[in-house]
């Protein structure tokens, strides 16, 4: 499988951060793959976005089933990115729009991407420094 197939989807992204004590934590999230970097927002004040204020060293995973194998084993594709978020404020909830309107289509889209823009919203950007790609593979 393409890994840019994958990021296609409408998939959720785990955004993985560091909190004070180094242990991860782990968030899910809404997301664009554009230009070569993953964009993401998230409503202003929450602790992942505290943990990148402090340490802006991260990861993500996106990760999917694919189809099955003839033997009903149950495959997957992952693409794996790690390195350090920069963390802005969402001017114009620009990107606050476009995500929501990504996951949720039609006027429901509109509507709920008008309502997310009301409030605070921070974009958080990772151009990877690593990226890998997997699938599993049928056993032959």
């Amino acid at each position: 499988m393409d890994p840019r197939e994958l990021l296609e989807r409408d998939l959720v992204l785990h955004l993985v951060t560091l909190r004070r004590d180094g242990s991860p934590r782990i968030t899910p999230l809404w997301f664009l793959y554009e230009g070569d970097a993953f964009h993401m927002t998230s409503g202003a004040g929450k602790p992942h976005l505290r943990d990148l204020a402090r340490d802006a060293r991260c990861a993500v995973i996106v990760d999917a089933e694919i189809d099955p194998a003839p033997d009903g084993e149950r495959r997957y594709a992952r693409v794996r990115a790690s390195g350090r978020a920069d963390v802005l404020e969402d001017l114009g909830k620009v990107w606050t729009k476009r995500i929501t309107r990504r996951y949720v289509l039609g006027e429901a889209g509109e509507r709920l991407a008008e309502r997310r823009a009301r409030v605070e919203r921070t974009l958080i950007t990772l151009r990877p420094e690593r990226l890998s790609a997997t699938a599993s593979r049928p056993r032959v």
